[in-house]
């Protein structure tokens, strides 16, 4: 992070080291400005004569990237987001907006009636408002919505602004410094004064910050060689130090760190923790130091701005803008809990028949079991077993089980006399009631232990065959769960365009919003003004 100060020529200093690490001059007198953009990229720096340069601290030098080519430009502020819109104050009283990317005039204000320089622009927190301080004392406010002026800040304490700015957080609170000692703070949603510090300077007040980790805390330097620390809430001034130096302009980091620069040339820095002496003292100019300002963090903001650097760059990539919906799919969004209904994801293809399913085959699915005509000699209530045996008399009639789903006859007659236990009724090797026998269960008692008689070829046919329906199986399940994270994947992408299209109207019933908060802010202050014209008229 860089300290940035201007006199005839700019200085960057680290602030980690305080050494100088750039320096870049090119143009006669003193710099006016110097400002850097929310997104830490450039700087924007106004000299004598007012021609308004976007710089760029490069690896070993600061390089100049674009040029304002308008005339009798005299002040200039970045947008509060990004780098793309400036800001920028005419000497005859203009107020517009430049577009650094298509370098082309966006927007342009209606001029006062009394044409003066204007020496302050500001936009505020949100990016709704901006001022513009005139030379003759008044700072006007213009709508960002409405592109006109909604409201007009006198003071009555003053006719003469030395220092102007909004305040970073609250989009209403505009600071005011006077040439008198005063400081003021004025809501501008209610045009009256939120906190008045009446001479608090013996001589003008050259510059004021607000603290960037307490909102409440303002800091103010002037003619005088005075700095003092306010508290905005308590409405007092906590601290005050008192230099050997003429102070010129202010600049607080979020470290704290307050940088006071000087007409002398020097800049001091105090830790605003301990005030009692500098903690650095900084002598890279020869001339009065006419502002002094910090690099600011890094924000990390969608954006699809082009880089002004890029852009002057010959061969350089375009930038590549990342869509707002993320792509990324992870695990966490198919975490299922049940599986959901055979109806909502169909996965077997259309010729598949129930008799070909392995649970089927293996007796465990009762809802297609086949019943002979010696179902009937069977008690109510039992049903006959052997016939889920008979399927697996097919092994030995059939050579060919490439196809787990070829269906089996169970109307073979050479497994006729084919019988082993069922894997169902013997359980860890104890037989069930004695229901599972194969065509006589008369012969069959309770406690004899019922041994199949198989060959070997016959086993390791009926174990592949059971390998290749699991395998099958398997691929069913991995498919239908394909499926069902396919269908979840779809609805997460339209839920995702339904929200953005949420965002979106919420943001143009907010600018709708504020358009009416103007508007309605100008028809009062017209209304105020027929009821003046009423009073002198009677």
């Amino acid at each position: 992070m860089y300290l940035s100060s201007i006199s005839s020529r700019l200085l960057l200093y680290d602030t980690n080291s305080w050494d100088l690490k750039k320096s870049y001059g090119c143009y006669d007198g003193i710099l006016r400005d110097i400002s850097w953009s929310d997104d830490s990229k450039y700087m924007l720096q106004v000299n004598a004569k007012g021609l308004i340069e976007i710089l760029s601290a490069a690896e070993y030098d600061v390089r100049s990237l674009q040029h304002v080519p308008l005339k009798d430009t005299w002040s200039a502020s970045f947008h509060r987001e990004g780098h793309r819109n400036i800001a920028i104050g005419t000497k005859s009283g203009n107020v517009l907006i430049w577009d650094t990317k298509n370098k082309t005039i966006t927007k342009t204000f209606p001029t006062p009636s009394h044409q003066c320089s204007v020496n302050f622009i500001s936009y505020n927190a949100k990016n709704t408002s901006l001022a513009a301080s005139m030379h003759s004392g008044d700072t006007i406010i213009y709508g960002l919505v409405s592109n006109i002026p909604v409201l007009t800040v006198k003071l009555l304490c003053s006719k003469s602004i030395s220092a102007m700015k909004f305040h970073h957080e609250s989009r209403s609170l505009l600071g005011l410094a006077t040439e008198e000692g005063h400081m003021v703070l004025r809501d501008i949603t209610t045009n009256k004064d939120k906190a008045f510090f009446e001479n608090v300077h013996a001589s003008p007040v050259t510059d004021f910050v607000y603290s960037l980790v307490n909102k409440d805390v303002m800091l103010s330097s002037g003619y005088d060689k005075v700095m003092h620390v306010y508290d905005v809430r308590l409405q007092n001034v906590v601290s005050t130090i008192r230099t050997s130096y003429t102070l010129t302009s202010l600049a607080i980091s979020t470290d704290n760190h307050v940088a006071l620069g000087t007409k002398n040339g020097v800049i001091m820095v105090y830790d605003l923790r301990d005030l009692t002496s500098p903690m650095k003292i900084l002598k890279g100019h020869e001339e009065e130091v006419r502002r002094v300002t910090f690099q600011p963090t890094r924000k990390k903001l969608f954006s699809t701005e082009v880089s002004l650097r890029e852009e002057n760059e010959p061969g350089s990539s375009p930038i590549k803008i990342k869509s707002p919906i993320q792509t990324n799919r992870t695990s966490d969004m198919f975490y299922i809990n049940d599986t959901p209904p055979k109806t909502t994801v169909n996965v077997s293809s259309p010729g598949d028949n129930k008799a070909d399913s392995f649970l089927v085959m293996m007796g465990l699915d009762k809802s297609n079991n086949l019943l002979d005509e010696d179902t009937n000699r069977l008690s109510p209530g039992k049903e006959k077993k052997s016939d889920k045996y008979e399927r697996y008399s097919q092994i030995n009639a059939e050579k060919d089980l490439s196809k787990a789903s070829t269906p089996l006859n169970v109307n073979n007659k050479k497994a006729e006399h084919f019988s082993f236990s069922s894997p169902v009724c013997a359980m860890n090797g104890v037989p069930d009631d004695g229901l599972c026998s194969n065509n006589d269960v008369k012969h069959l008692s309770p406690t004899n232990n019922f041994v199949p008689n198989i060959d070997t070829k016959t086993m390791e046919e009926l174990k592949d065959f059971i390998k290749l329906n699991v395998a099958d199986l398997a691929d069913d399940n991995r498919n239908y769960f394909l499926h069902v994270m396919m269908a979840l994947t779809k609805q997460k992408l339209f839920l995702e365009k339904q929200l953005a299209t949420m965002n979106e109207q919420m943001r143009l019933l907010m600018h709708n919003q504020t358009a009416l908060v103007e508007t309605n802010r100008k028809l009062a202050m017209e209304i105020d003004q027929l009821k003046t014209h009423k009073n002198h008229s009677k």
